[in-house]
C-alpha cells in the first residue's frame, strides 16, 4: 500500500474473479473525509448496489476520528453515493443483470484532493477455485525461496 491508498479489500481478490474495472469518486461528508486521511475504513462487506439507477456503496463502514463532538449522532455505515457517468452506470447496471454477477469495491485511494474507489464487476469463486488459486500462490513462493536458497 502506497501512502495514497487508504484501504484495499483483499477479500474480493480471494473471494472473486475480478473482470472490468472502473474508477469512481464518492459523496461523502466532511468528517468521513477526516476519518479517510487516518484510514479508518472497512470495505471487507462492502459492496455496491444499484438504487433509482445510481450506484451507491453498502456495507463499507468509515468509523469517526477521536474528536467529533456528535459521534452519537453519525452513521458509520450509511449508503455512500458513487459518482460516474451514465455510460459507465448503464453498463455495470446491464452486467448486474446477468446472473452471476456482482460489483465489489476493490481499493480507496486519492487522487489529488479527491477520494476514488476502484469497484470491479465480479463473478463468483467456488470452493475448488479458491483451493487451486491458494495452491498456486505456494507454489510460487515456494519456487520463490529456493531461487533465493540457492543465490
Amino acid at each position: 500500500m502506497n501512502n495514497k491508498t487508504v484501504a484495499t479489500n483483499k477479500k474480493a481478490r480471494f473471494d472473486y474473479f475480478l473482470e472490468d474495472k472502473f474508477v469512481a469518486g464518492l459523496e461523502l461528508e466532511g468528517w468521513e473525509v477526516k476519518s479517510l486521511r487516518e484510514g479508518r475504513l472497512n470495505l471487507k462487506e462492502a459492496y455496491i448496489k444499484i438504487i433509482k439507477n445510481e450506484l451507491w456503496l453498502v456495507g463499507s463502514r468509515i468509523d469517526p476520528v477521536n474528536f467529533i463532538n456528535q459521534k452519537d449522532t453519525l452513521n458509520p455505515e450509511r449508503f455512500r453515493k458513487l459518482l460516474l457517468n451514465r455510460r459507465e452506470i448503464e453498463k455495470i447496471a446491464f452486467a448486474l443483470s446477468a446472473k452471476g454477477q456482482t460489483c465489489v469495491p476493490v481499493k480507496l485511494f486519492w487522487k489529488g484532493p479527491l477520494a476514488k474507489l476502484e469497484i470491479s464487476l465480479a463473478k463468483g469463486k467456488k470452493n475448488y477455485d479458491k483451493k487451486h488459486a491458494k495452491k498456486i500462490d505456494d507454489l510460487k513462493r515456494e519456487s520463490e525461496r529456493a531461487l533465493k536458497n540457492f543465490k
